[in-house]
């Protein structure tokens, strides 16, 4: 999971209309450039290593970009941070997209089933479904290109989105018929919201909002759904950050903002000592006031662990269900010219109050665990827990 801010946190769960992980906040988006330090003469070992193996290995001799991004990946893995990584264009692209909460795509769902296959699931009244293609349909080539077994999920991903207004060929296998089809499917811009809302208690007053990764929409989309819980006579708040890795630092500012009236909303801590704090922005927000349950769980990470831990501190939320990630630093991405990037960890936060939440998480103040037989059963005993201690709070 990666903390990433953006100069002014999973998973890639196979979405086609949008891959849904990312974790922390983006730090910023800097050019990369090669120095003259890159032609030093200890990296001459490397060069030799690789004459070798083009002259002696038996097998297929991969391709001269996959064998420069082989070694670039083990380049910054000797740096041993598991959030300084280096991302192939494919999976940056996919990022870009979770981020900005649209892009150009066909409306559909992506996943492997155990035999490897691309299984599709279109979503209605979206291009995919419009243009013929069927949940179960097996994905086998984009725009004339096999997609293998071992071939990324964000790289097929990648090749299904495009330009708004552009067309995409897909070939697919449909049971029961043997020969494929053949599939044309003008993209569209896909919008994928990150807060979703409801009244969840009226009688109560409660409502209920999820964020799923703070992109550059959840802001305004937060305050939507604010004013329209108010608008239904919502004083009191389920907030739901359970599962949500993160995103971006500017989107956990904006969120904690509409629950808090002013102070300190994150700490940062540079190499060498240097601190710098985020304030909350003035905004509107009919939220400011109400008792919020803050639910968290093991997949809430980065900028979720910001918002839990400010809302925390401000003495604005109570965190209930199970302890969180524990992923408190900063990566600086980097944007490499052939569309790549690297992300480098550059900093450590902290909570308001000088919590550290790097490798520790935050405990809830109720802890709830939820088991496979809670969710094969269709309970939620955490929003339950929530749900009591809101009705009890007046």
């Amino acid at each position: 999971m990666r903390l990433w801010r953006k100069f002014g946190s999973g998973l890639v769960a196979g979405l086609l209309i949008g891959g849904i992980f990312v974790a922390g906040y983006m730090i910023g988006v800097q050019r990369g450039r090669a120095t003259p330090t890159d032609a030093q003469s200890g990296y001459s070992l490397l060069w030799t290593v690789r004459d070798l193996l083009d002259r002696s290995f038996i097998g297929e001799i991969p391709a001269a970009q996959a064998q420069v991004y082989g070694a670039v990946h083990g380049l910054v893995a000797a740096y041993n941070d598991p959030y300084t990584v280096f991302v192939e264009p494919a999976s940056r692209e996919v990022e870009r997209d979770d981020l900005r909460g649209h892009f150009g795509g066909i409306g559909a769902y992506m996943a492997r089933n155990e035999a490897g296959d691309l299984v599709i699931t279109v979503m209605r009244d979206r291009p995919a479904a419009r243009a013929g293609l069927q949940d179960g349909d097996i994905l086998l080539e984009v725009d004339g290109q096999p997609i293998p077994s071992d071939m990324a999920v964000s790289e097929i991903v990648a090749l299904v989105r495009g330009e708004v207004g552009t067309s995409v060929v897909l070939a697919v296998r449909r049971a029961p018929q043997s020969e494929p089809l053949s599939v044309t499917v003008v993209r569209e811009r896909i919008e994928t919201p990150s807060v979703e809302w409801r009244v969840l208690d009226p009688e109560n007053h409660i409502g209920y909002t999820r964020i799923s990764i703070f992109s550059e929409r959840s802001g305004n989309e937060l305050s939507t759904g604010l004013a329209e819980l108010a608008s239904q006579g919502v004083d009191k708040l389920v907030l739901d950050l359970r599962g949500n890795g993160g995103g971006l630092v500017d989107a956990a500012v904006a969120v904690t903002s509409q629950f808090v009236k002013e102070g300190v909303v994150l700490r940062e801590i540079k190499r060498g000592g240097q601190e710098r704090f985020y304030p909350v922005k003035s905004t509107q927000s009919p939220a400011r006031e109400w008792k919020i349950a803050l639910l968290v769980d093991a997949g809430t990470a980065s900028a979720s662990e910001i918002v839990s831990g400010a809302l925390r501190d401000q003495g604005r939320a109570t965190l209930i269900g199970e302890k969180t990630y524990g992923k408190g630093s900063v990566q600086e991405v980097h944007e490499l010219p052939d569309g790549s990037s690297l992300h480098v960890t550059v900093a450590r936060w902290l909570t308001p109050d000088r919590h550290q939440i790097d490798k520790t998480g935050l405990e809830p103040d109720i802890a709830v665990g939820i088991t496979a037989e809670d969710r094969e059963a269709g309970r939620d005993p955490q929003l339950a827990q929530a749900q009591a201690w809101l009705s009890d709070t007046h």
